[in-house]
């Protein structure tokens, strides 16, 4: 069993170049449904890294690392070791809250490390004063069941889905897209 302790999350600056590229560098070794359910991806797929591809992906997000709580690596503290990501993609500060994407590579899923991740991010965000949040949510794809499951193990409720939103093997499958939100009063309890 893993002992949160032993984890803490690495916030990202512009400066961590490093962090970005690790990050790059998982979302461009995905299949296809991995990469239809991130936010993140490379313009044209490719499992090779690309230097200026890499660059251009960089200062496309550069703007967005000022804020110093946008994007979180969930770090081993033994190991030194970096396991999966977090980020709020939007925030609506005029409401209080903000939209989640969490994302681990295939070595690092079913491992718990999702549960460890999303307790010390939303710990994190509900008691950021400077956001003041009342609400955080996420959306999945109804076919990613470790993504549902941790979302429910934490308190998410289903808000809304969107029919058959993510179609897959050229529209041989396809899922509905589910709208997920936790409140701080619920994280609370």
């Amino acid at each position: 069993m893993n002992n949160k302790s032993n984890y803490s999350i690495q916030f990202v600056r512009k400066e961590d170049k490093e962090l970005i590229k690790l990050l790059y560098i998982w979302q461009i070794s995905e299949d296809e449904k991995d990469i239809m359910s991130c936010q993140w991806t490379p313009e044209k797929q490719t499992s090779e890294f690309n230097e200026d591809s890499f660059e251009k992906f960089y200062k496309s997000i550069k703007p967005r690392l000022l804020n110093e709580l946008n994007y979180g690596f969930l770090k081993d503290n033994v190991s030194e070791e970096f396991l999966g990501f977090i980020s709020y993609q939007k925030g609506n500060m005029r409401n209080h809250s903000i939209e989640i994407s969490y994302y681990f590579p295939k070595e690092n899923r079913r491992k718990g490390f999702g549960k460890i991740l999303l307790s010390l991010f939303l710990d994190t965000m509900f008691n950021y004063e400077k956001m003041n949040l009342n609400k955080i949510y996420a959306e999945t794809y109804e076919g990613n069941e470790g993504s549902v499951k941790l979302l429910e193990h934490f308190g998410f409720t289903i808000d809304g889905r969107m029919r058959e939103h993510y179609w897959f093997d050229d529209g041989n499958i396809k899922y509905d897209q589910l709208i997920y939100s936790l409140l701080k009063r619920d994280w609370k309890e």
